[in-house]
């Protein structure tokens, strides 16, 4: 009974504990970031393709005495943290010399994401400050408007976003410059003073004694950014990617097939396509459509092919460079707001420039590395929503190992059968989201692969042919009469 009654009383205590707990570690915060300033921002917010580029150049003081361990970046509101595709934190010293720090994010359920940037040894000492760029890349935050236009319209589109830099600290100085597609076509822009235009630019600012910016996302106009401009760049989405890595020691090769489901995410095409007014009247008729693109290749591929469902596609066009080779992608038709198209590209690498054998194999095992990019350079400024990588290794592979510079989703191996296969090649199946061209790394699969391997073919095809004399030696051999004599 008295144990009852006692119970209400120790979660009381308990719940006490955790509340004070809890409100010793937002002063905590609140202290920290007091004793954090800005003391002079920079941002660049690159609108001039349908990708949005911010690189913002921070000064950051401690005005506190404990080192400064920590940073946090923000953005301002949902939308940019979900398109977030990139981003990049780096130290910059007096020399110019930058050094990339690891940024992780915060999950506090709060109305947007905030990012916590590690200073590791180089924490930040009291009374010294620091400077930090933060490059951001978003895929889809730009939105057409119109959203459905005519032939022979351009495209108009809106950016929104935060005047003032979106920060848990003061900031004592701060400018933002807006880049635009074109110096024309300035349909409107927010206008909080001091701001003007300089041909492709608008600037805002400076802005002095900026309090911690809201932890809501803007509802007035003070700090609302609203920028609605012309902007023609192909605003090409591949939606779907579908990328084949296979490996093959007995033919000395690294053959790669990409199968593509790509649309034009820009202003939808309203009423019908005129080809005639097309050909007659372009650039200036259909100048948002998007005609071909320019895809890159590593050094070395050869055996290229480039096919739809109907067929090799000739519009296409290779050309060799020192440093890659460039394939020219056109599609048998233009592609308008809405228009999709699939197509397939593939090629061949020579193994002595993407295998290498590691130390310590041996006759009897050898050690592998492969390094292949996770995906190609498809055009300038691409946006891919998904990709699927699926790298097929040779019959008998093991012990496989993978080194990836970024987070990416491995998903549950599959085995591949192909010509005169056993027990089936071994596939390592990768899926990431929201990929763009920073995303062109390489990735290292090392596994175990044993020579006698290569002997399994020409024996399978030796053994069969022998099979095959045998069989018939033995038929001709044997006498045969309809009466059983």
């Amino acid at each position: 009974m008295l144990a009852v009654r006692l119970a209400p009383c120790f979660i009381l205590f308990f719940a006490l504990i955790s509340l004070h707990s809890i409100l010793v570690s937002e002063a905590n915060v609140n202290n920290q970031n007091e004793n954090v300033v800005n003391v002079k921002v920079e941002r660049l917010i690159d609108i001039s393709t349908q990708l949005v580029k911010i690189v913002s150049t921070i000064s950051v003081l401690n005005k506190g005495t404990v080192p400064l361990k920590e940073y946090i970046v923000q953005f301002g509101d949902s939308r940019h943290d979900e398109k977030l595709a990139y981003l990049l934190v780096s130290l910059v010293d007096s020399n110019k010399k930058r050094k990339q720090l690891v940024a992780t994010k915060i999950n506090d359920n709060g109305p947007f994401a905030s990012y916590r940037v590690n200073f590791g040894s180089d924490a930040v000492e009291g009374g010294k400050s620091v400077q930090l760029e933060v490059e951001a890349t978003f895929s889809h935050l730009l939105n057409p408007y119109p959203e459905e236009i005519i032939q022979s319209e351009k495209q108009l589109v809106v950016y929104k976003g935060r005047v003032y830099f979106p920060t848990p600290y003061t900031t004592e100085t701060q400018t933002t410059r807006v880049k635009l597609a074109s110096s024309t076509g300035v349909e409107s822009y927010s206008k909080v003073r001091p701001v003007a235009t300089a041909d492709r630019f608008i600037n805002y600012g400076p802005y002095d004694k900026i309090a911690p910016t809201s932890t809501v996302e803007p509802t007035n106009t003070e700090e609302e950014l609203r920028v609605h401009v012309e902007n023609n760049t192909p605003f090409l989405t591949t939606e779907r990617l579908e990328r084949t890595i296979q490996v093959s020691h007995w033919a000395g090769a690294v053959s790669i097939e990409e199968l593509l489901d790509v649309v034009h995410a820009g202003a939808k095409l309203k009423g019908s396509f005129s080809r005639y007014e097309f050909q007659r009247e372009f650039p200036s008729n259909g100048q948002s459509s998007i005609r071909g693109w320019k895809t890159r290749l590593p050094v070395g591929a050869f055996d290229i092919y480039y096919r739809d469902e109907i067929g090799n596609i000739s519009t296409s066009n290779v050309r060799y460079t020192p440093s890659s080779v460039n394939v020219d992608i056109r599609p048998r038709f233009p592609l308008f707001g809405g228009w999709k198209t699939q197509y397939t590209l593939g090629y061949t690498l020579p193994s002595s420039n993407n295998l290498f054998t590691q130390e310590g194999s041996s006759f009897t095992s050898s050690n592998y590395v492969l390094k292949v990019p996770f995906i190609d350079h498809i055009y300038d400024d691409m946006t891919i929503d998904e990709a699927t990588v699926k790298i097929i290794l040779p019959e008998g592979a093991s012990n496989f190992k993978l080194n990836l510079p970024y987070d990416v989703k491995r998903q549950s191996d599959e085995v591949y059968y192909s010509y005169l296969d056993t027990i089936g090649r071994p596939v390592i199946v990768l899926t990431k989201k929201n990929l763009v061209e920073w995303h062109i790394q390489q990735i290292e699969v090392r596994y175990t692969y044993k020579p006698l391997y290569l002997l399994q073919e020409p024996l399978l095809v030796v053994g069969s042919i022998f099979s095959l004399c045998l069989l018939v030696i033995g038929l001709v051999r044997t006498k045969t009469t309809l009466d059983g004599k």
